[in-house]
Formats: C-alpha cells, structure tokens, sequence
C-alpha cells in the first residue's frame, strides 16, 4: 500500500471511531512515504497524524510531527495548507489562538 491509500484508510477507520487503528494506518502513512522517498506524501502524513493525535487531546505526542510539517519548505507549494494548519495548531498549543 502506498502512502495515500494509508492516509485514505486512516479516514475510514476515523470515520467508523476507530481511532487507534486510524494512529496506526498514519504511522504506515509515514513508513510508505519515507520508502517512496516523497516529501510532500510524507508531509501531509505528518500533518495527518499530528491533527489525530492534537485532536485527541495528545499534543505532547503530536508537537513533533506539527513541527516537523512547519519546516517543510517546497517552492511548488504543494504543501503549504499543511504548513499553514501547522502553524495553526502550534499556535493553539502554546495558547496564542483559542
């Protein structure tokens, strides 16, 4: 499986509330994008499980893979929504944004 059939299972299993299965298509997300040697399916896996884990409450768990989709710098702007909710969410943990 490559890296987006993981991310689209990942949203499967959230829809049905499966979330810990959902965690762990994401983490395979990141282990395919990494193989395929893609920048941008590896950033919007990061993005993907550091919202998941944001979500549930985890941030200590989510920091870094937010932090590592804000230092993703691609001159297409392939990724730059995942940068830009990012940086959102980073500002909601230390307090900036409600």
């Amino acid at each position: 499986m490559n890296a987006l059939e993981h991310i689209q299972r990942a949203r499967e299993l959230l829809s049905r509330g499966q979330e810990e299965l959902a965690e762990s298509a994401l983490s395979d997300a990141i282990d395919a994008a990494v193989a395929a040697e893609s920048l941008v399916l590896l950033t919007r896996s990061r993005m993907a499980l550091g919202e998941l884990l944001f979500e549930q409450g985890r941030h200590e768990e989510a920091l870094p893979f937010l932090q590592a989709v804000v230092r993703t710098e691609l001159a297409d702007g392939s990724v730059d929504a995942e940068v830009k909710r990012a940086a959102q969410l980073l500002r909601r943990l230390r307090g900036v944004e409600p």
